[in-house]
């Protein structure tokens, strides 16, 4: 089965968004870039980087041709995930069947609002106070799969199309790849991530489950149906069993209490559903705080 972290990125031209993904990768690996337009700028950028190829035309060999040698050049480069920038050619339900649920686009606009093209002129006419972008996920609908990410971009007085669209391409490049990140990691991948990024952290298993360290002090644990519980959650500790009490009982969905631990005025929250990952790397941030040696706290650690 391929790998949703090794990412191809398709380009039909000076692949600004595709710059901003491979510069910006969390979580993910650019394995190819590939375009419908041989003499596509990005190729170069791409090339003079190190990375993987793929360019032919449509031209002469239509379309049908033409996506099977683009759907063998990602699977021989074992492709999991299809992220399309500034990729102008419309892609065949065909193709998007054999990739479902694997292939994302940005879009320049706020879906729904103003799908295919012409968004800014359309949303400078509609007097909106807002125009922005959407990462979405590509079905048969054109622009119509599930937005998994947006930015919004106000709508300045005396914006042209231009100036708008400038302003949104910036959103852009700071949009794509953080919900490309989201979107291909695992609970557990973003959890290592942010733990991993604090000092002196390092990851040991702790009774068969993935652990996270400062020195000898435990402050994340991940626990998968731990002893049958049927519960996802990463486990943190909190400041005292008071601060434990309060969350348990202001947000029951969010925070639960955990075996082993819960004595200690540790929590879990949940990983199941619809995550506050923000909440969930500041609590695991804080975690660590609690659990660090004073030298790092007085280092400015955090």
């Amino acid at each position: 089965m391929s790998n949703s972290k090794r990412v191809a990125i398709l380009i039909s031209g000076r692949g600004s968004n595709m710059m901003a993904l491979v510069e910006q990768a969390r979580g993910y690996e650019v394995v190819l870039v590939a375009s419908d337009k041989p003499d596509a700028p990005g190729l170069g950028w791409a090339r003079a980087r190190g990375l993987a190829t793929f360019a032919l035309s449509p031209g002469g060999i239509g379309k049908a041709r033409y996506e099977a040698q683009l759907d063998a050049a990602l699977r021989e480069a074992e492709v999991g995930t299809i992220a399309l920038a500034g990729y102008m050619r419309l892609i065949s339900d065909d193709f998007v069947a054999r990739w479902r649920g694997r292939i994302v686009n940005i879009h320049p606009s706020l879906l729904p609002l103003y799908k295919g093209l012409d968004t800014h002129a359309r949303a400078i006419a509609a007097g909106d106070a807002h125009a922005g972008c959407s990462v979405h996920v590509v079905t048969e609908e054109l622009d119509g799969g599930a937005v998994l990410g947006q930015s919004r971009v106000a709508i300045l007085p005396g914006d042209d199309t231009e100036t708008l669209a400038a302003r949104v391409l910036t959103a852009e490049h700071a949009l794509y790849p953080r919900i490309l990140s989201e979107y291909v990691m695992t609970p557990l991948d973003r959890i290592r991530d942010t733990a991993l990024k604090l000092p002196e952290t390092e990851e040991r298993p702790s009774h068969g489950q993935p652990t996270f360290f400062v020195g000898e002090n435990q402050f994340a644990q991940v626990r998968d149906d731990h002893h049958g519980d049927g519960r996802h959650v990463v486990c943190v500790r909190t400041s005292d069993q008071d601060e434990q009490a309060m969350l348990l009982e202001a947000a029951p969905d969010i925070y639960s209490r955990p075996a082993y631990l819960a004595s200690s005025g540790w929590v879990g929250m949940t990983l199941s559903g619809d995550v506050d990952w923000p909440l969930v790397e500041d609590r695991i941030a804080r975690s660590w705080e609690l659990a660090a040696p004073a030298r790092l706290l007085e280092a400015g650690g955090r």
